[in-house]
């Protein structure tokens, strides 16, 4: 049990961490995705933020 607690943990912190990095290299900016770009009530359908 305490492995499984102690690998829980790595996995989070690691997750944290990964993120804060990919979102240092990577800087997301402003632009508007495709489903708001090319909204054609078909394919393209941005979804609500409670189904997110």
């Amino acid at each position: 049990m305490a492995t499984f607690i102690i690998g829980l943990a790595i996995l989070i912190v690691g997750a944290a961490v990964y993120g804060r990095f990919c979102e240092h290299i990577f800087r997301p900016d402003g632009r508007q995705t495709p489903a708001y770009t090319k909204q054609d009530g078909v394919d393209y359908i941005p979804m609500p933020k409670w189904k997110n």
